[in-house]
């Protein structure tokens, strides 16, 4: 082979080391943009998960007030009828707002519950009403019973098991978007 000629395979290594760097930059900003999509999904999930946790915080107490109240255990004594009745318009408002940040199946688990526990659209400007009996809340609070209260609640009285399952349902909607577990052990 003489100096001033060359073969279809010494033009392909030249142009093969020549194109690897080029390839190589473009290699390496494909990965680099791909990392910091990774990133800011990471970023937008962590704070998203942030978010929820403390919605949680807000919503669960008020969930396990509810469930409480409806199974009288914990605090029921503590509280009036009235303030449930407030805690529902509390809990429906804050339903509504996270509702884009959650699942599907813990919007419809939430509003089962708080359609469990109160009976609504009972007139016009007139408050939803306790789906519970009153004749034992009644007896245990004596002389601290207000007559006044009984027109708080509904004749139509959700079974305590029904709540239970209901509350169970929204624990684990909850735990599920958060990441935190897939199920909630059984009652025992």
């Amino acid at each position: 082979m003489a100096i001033g000629q060359w073969t279809w395979l010494e033009v392909a290594k030249l142009v093969i080391q020549g194109l690897t760097p080029i390839f190589l930059i473009l290699l390496g900003l494909f990965v680099q943009r791909a990392l910091k999509r990774f990133e800011h999904q990471q970023w937008r999930s962590q704070k998203l998960i942030e978010k929820r946790l403390a919605i949680y915080d807000v919503l669960a107490p008020k969930f396990n007030l509810l469930l409480c109240y409806y199974l009288y255990v914990g605090p029921w004594r503590d509280v009036e009828p009235g303030e449930i009745i407030k805690l529902k318009r509390e809990i429906d408002q804050q339903i509504h707002l996270a509702r884009p940040l959650f699942s599907t199946e813990f919007f419809d688990s939430s509003m089962s519950l708080v359609d469990l526990c109160f009976e609504t659209y009972t007139g016009w400007g007139k408050d939803a009403r306790l789906k519970t009996g009153f004749g034992q809340r009644r007896a245990a609070l004596g002389t601290n019973w207000k007559p006044e209260w009984e027109e708080c609640f509904s004749a139509d009285v959700t079974p305590s098991p029904a709540i239970r399952k209901s509350y169970d349902s929204v624990m684990l909607a909850f735990s599920n978007d958060l990441g935190v577990c897939d199920s909630i052990p059984p009652k025992v």
